[in-house]
């Protein structure tokens, strides 16, 4: 089993308290995410993952608006990005067909 990237403990980490909210991201642990530019690049398995992860978005741009670390989150799956998010904003910024 693969450890969860530093970046995914600490967004788990902030919700240690809130069990609902943890579960909601538990499939962070299956990606790989790393930051690039002021943007947060998460890099999903499955097309089912990344969708997991795009209606989590609220819990997930908490930690990172409080943060101040990233500025877009971007989501990929395999290589494809399918989704492209400003940090602190309800609109996306781009979202492609899943």
């Amino acid at each position: 089993m693969n450890r969860p990237s530093q970046l995914a403990r600490l967004i788990l980490d902030f919700y240690r308290e809130d069990r609902r909210e943890l579960e909601q991201l538990q499939p962070l642990v299956q990606c790989e995410i790393f930051r690039r530019w002021g943007a947060l690049h998460i890099r999903c398995q499955s097309i089912d993952i990344a969708q997991t992860i795009i209606e989590s978005r609220a819990c997930l741009e908490t930690p990172l608006l409080e943060l101040r670390l990233v500025r877009k989150i971007k989501i990929f799956v395999g290589r494809k990005m399918v989704a492209l998010f400003a940090v602190g904003s309800d609109e996306p910024i781009e979202l492609l067909h899943i």
